[in-house]
């Protein structure tokens, strides 16, 4: 076996979504798990139990929000024009969620979620975080 077929820089694929009310595709990227652990660790909140013990929640609603905003390429959630023409300065993610219709916004986070090789669907995922 050569090791070096192993040495290769992970570059996540994209793919172009069309929604309809769009008159241009959102483009989503994949990332890393190491960008994703990331994510994960910014949304798990700390508690103490009843017994004292530390204990760690990850916030799947902000996690997949975040996770969302992170993969979508196009359009650029960051733009000021675009958080401004939305009202929502300084968030990426709640553009996004001012952007789309309820519909829209599952459907672009199913094709995040196959695009990142998940390939349960959202609620199993949370299920699985949750255990």
């Amino acid at each position: 076996m050569d090791i070096k077929s192993f040495m290769m820089e992970v570059v996540g694929d994209t793919k172009e979504v069309i929604l309809e009310r769009f008159s241009a595709p959102f483009v989503i990227e994949a990332i890393s798990e190491t960008e994703n652990d990331r994510l994960k660790k910014v949304h798990t909140n700390k508690r103490r139990s009843k017994s004292g013990n530390t204990v760690k929640e990850l916030d799947t609603d902000k996690y997949g929000d975040a996770l969302l905003a992170r993969c979508v390429k196009t359009p650029d959630l960051h733009d000021v024009q675009l958080q401004a023409y939305y009202k929502t300065e300084g968030s990426a993610t709640d553009t996004l969620k001012a952007m789309l219709l309820a519909g829209e916004y599952a459907n672009l986070t199913k094709e995040v979620l196959e695009l990142n090789g998940f390939n349960e669907s959202e609620a199993e995922l949370r299920d699985d975080v949750k255990e």
